[in-house]
């Protein structure tokens, strides 16, 4: 059987950081944690299989699995690339009143979720003397993010609020504002305004803006396309403007993170 490569590990404050590659063909049969885990797709695809869900697994998706919950990974669309973070029972334990979202089996495409989970990333690529307390207080801030959208979940989205945002996907390059999206989906744009963040835990353009770093990531770790060709077909106005908002969001420029994709 051909297995999971692990490419880094860490154990920081309870949780346990795995970065590593299913090579395709490869699958992970039925199995469990001891405690509640958060998988972050970084490069490839692959489906996971648990009671009663298939759930197609995409890069910049973040997934939790609450402990002891049956699943099985199977990954058969090439190589599948990830950071699992796996949270120990007593750490779990401790969190819980404040972290509900641990015990549910729930997903999140891009976003703030995902955009958090990409900086711990770094921090575990780096992982200096000061990466540990970097990555604790993320993996905190990441918990409280997704408890707040979870609990946003579990309320009624408007069905005009899903369209919004799959038109943002769909539309990536395309300059939509506010007032056009909002005409798009037939309501008033400072109702797209507020129930969009009461929804999605960002705002449009906030959401929109890291749909657009995700696209760019995946091009820089997996081609040799120059940055300006790069940050056009992203959506960015020019190289500049992108490196800037490329480095606030994950805390590199584009060149060391195309070098840093290369050395994995």
């Amino acid at each position: 059987m051909v297995r999971k490569r692990k490419l880094r590990t860490a154990q920081v404050a309870g949780f346990t950081l795995t970065e590593g590659i299913h090579p395709a063909g490869s699958s992970l049969p039925w199995h469990t944690h001891d405690g509640p885990t958060i998988c972050f797709v970084l490069q490839g695809a692959f489906t996971e299989i648990s009671a009663g869900e298939t759930l197609d697994c995409h890069p910049a998706m973040l997934k939790v699995t609450p402990a002891g919950e049956r699943h099985w990974n199977r990954f058969d669309r090439g190589d599948a690339h990830g950071l699992l973070i796996e949270a120990e029972p007593a750490r779990a334990e401790a969190l819980r009143p404040y972290a509900a979202i641990l015990d549910r089996h729930i997903s999140f495409q891009g976003g703030l979720p995902a955009a958090i989970a990409r900086r711990i990333y770094e921090e575990l690529r780096v992982m200096d003397e000061a990466a540990p307390l970097a990555i604790e207080g993320l993996l905190l801030e990441l918990i409280a993010t997704t408890t707040r959208q979870g609990n946003g979940a579990t309320r009624d989205r408007p069905s005009w609020v899903l369209r919004a945002r799959d038109l943002l996907h769909a539309n990536l390059v395309r300059r939509l504002t506010l007032a056009e999206l909002a005409a798009e989906v037939g309501v008033h744009p400072v109702t797209l305004a507020r129930t969009f963040r009461r929804c999605f835990g960002c705002s449009v353009g906030e959401y929109l803006r890291r749909l657009r770093i995700e696209r760019a990531a995946l091009q820089l770790g997996g081609s040799e396309v120059p940055l300006a060709t790069i940050a056009l077909a992203a959506g960015f106005s020019d190289q500049s403007h992108f490196s800037n908002l490329f480095r606030r969001e994950t805390g590199m420029s584009p060149s060391a993170y195309r070098r840093a994709m290369r050395s994995r």
